[in-house]
């Protein structure tokens, strides 16, 4: 829970950041064309810029439930044994080990833009407690290393029949 206050916090931040570059930027390009009356203040007038607000405030709300999964991977063994590999192949697309400890690994970008851009909610928890491995993280990044991991599970598979 804790975790989904920060993201909200966070999310409105950038929303709201982003929301005020586009508007300047729309101000800026648009000024020698708009007359005083028509200025782009005035979105801010009659009650628009709570709108704004309620409407930032909403999609934070939101999207934690949309850009954040947890996904179960099941695997035959346990993962033990091929922790180096996995380490490995997440070294191979830029991710870094931050720390494995209580049979949880969590992994984050090097990329240091690449952490930015996302808020630094880019850690991908990895759980090797049992055979079923779950992933928790950004959704996008969580189904694209499930793939990788679903794949190396099946090569390693292959290797040993």
């Amino acid at each position: 829970m804790k975790r989904y206050f920060r993201r909200v916090i966070k999310f409105a931040i950038y929303l709201t950041l982003l929301l005020f570059v586009i508007l300047i930027f729309i101000s800026l390009m648009s000024s020698p064309v708009m007359s005083d009356t028509a200025s782009l203040w005035r979105i801010f007038g009659n009650g628009r810029f709570l709108e704004m607000i309620c409407l930032v405030a909403i999609f934070a709300v939101i999207y934690p439930f949309i850009g954040f999964a947890t996904v179960k991977i099941y695997l035959n063994k346990p993962l033990d044994d091929d922790k180096n590999k996995i380490i490995e192949l997440f070294g191979y697309r830029k991710y870094m080990l931050v720390c494995d400890e209580n049979k949880v690994m969590i992994f984050r970008p090097q990329n240091k833009f690449h952490r930015l851009t996302r808020m630094y909610e880019d850690f991908i928890e990895l759980d090797y407690s049992d055979t079923i491995l779950k992933f928790s993280g950004l959704r996008k990044d969580v189904y694209r290393y499930k793939l990788m991991l679903e794949e190396f599970a099946r090569q390693e598979k292959i290797q040993n029949s």
